[in-house]
């Protein structure tokens, strides 16, 4: 019980830390132009965007706001978004895979525009980059293999047996669990989908992520996994990310988001990536 209910304190206290070994400053990729370096180098990422009509986007896996379909295609809450941002706004749209390990710095260095992979928000990840209004808040969640934990709860599984409980890779998550998870192992993972099969058959007895990815699991294996309610330890916030000098793309993604919200676009979307466990059928 202590590692949640502490999770939110820790997690800021860890962001901290990590500030201390981030660069002051990243070089910038070079476009293919001189004078596109110069829009990008000036806050003018949009007006890059604008002259190739191309938009690049920064993903990473995080189901179900990013992940990789069977037959390997991006998909995901977010995935959506984009595109229909970038169809809105008439732009092509370039889908640049990063990690939770490398992503902001990848965003800040100019490998992509915007950083759309589940990003939650934090005071100090806002010293780095802008944030986008956030476009939902989402609790901790637990699930587990029922023949691993029996019937144990969530105490049972901080002072009991030692269990290999997996957490998305690079993630405040991942970080906090190492030190508040008892006697468990964490293991950091870097593919949910992998992570679902290693809890069915076993080779992993559960796994830390936000909600909803661990009610859909268990919703969509009854018979072989169940979850642990932590839903009274806290929430995060989501939005995306852009270059601090972006202030100009911001504004579009913020009236896109009101836009969007009123059409109806988001709301629906919600509905299969959030209130669902469909989207599992795709991993």
């Amino acid at each position: 019980m202590r590692f949640f209910r502490v999770l939110g304190y820790v997690a800021s206290i860890v962001m901290t830390g990590l500030l201390l070994s981030i660069p002051a400053s990243f070089a910038a990729t070079a476009d293919s132009t001189h004078d596109d370096s110069a829009l990008h180098q000036a806050g003018n990422t949009l007006a890059s965007i604008q002259k190739h009509g191309a938009l690049r986007v920064g993903v990473a896996i995080n189901a179900p706001w990013v992940m990789r379909d069977k037959s390997g295609q991006w998909v995901g809450l977010e995935v959506d978004y984009m595109r229909q941002l970038a169809k809105d706004m008439r732009w092509k749209i370039e889908l640049v895979p990063t990690t939770w390990s490398t992503a902001i710095d990848d965003l800040r260095g100019g490998h992509f525009d915007v950083l759309a992979s589940g990003l939650s928000v934090t005071p100090q990840r806002a010293l780095l980059l802008k944030y986008s209004e956030n476009y939902g808040s989402f609790s901790l969640g637990l699930v587990v293999n029922r023949k691993a934990l029996g019937s144990d709860d969530l105490q049972a599984l901080e002072t009991g047996s030692k269990h290999r409980i997996g957490v998305l890779s690079g993630t405040v998550t991942a970080a906090t669990s190492k030190t508040w998870l008892g006697n468990s192992d964490v293991v950091e993972i870097s593919d949910e989908n992998q992570a679902l099969q290693d809890i069915r058959n076993g080779k992993l007895d559960g796994l830390v992520a936000e909600q909803p990815l661990p009610d859909a699991f268990a919703h969509a294996y009854p018979e072989q996994l169940r979850t642990l309610d932590v839903s009274e330890f806290g929430k995060t916030a989501h939005a995306f990310a852009v270059r601090r000098g972006d202030q100009d793309l911001l504004d579009v993604i913020n009236a896109w988001l009101v836009y969007q919200q009123a059409a109806g676009f988001i709301a629906d979307r919600e509905k299969f990536w959030l209130e669902s466990s469909a989207w599992v059928e795709l991993m």
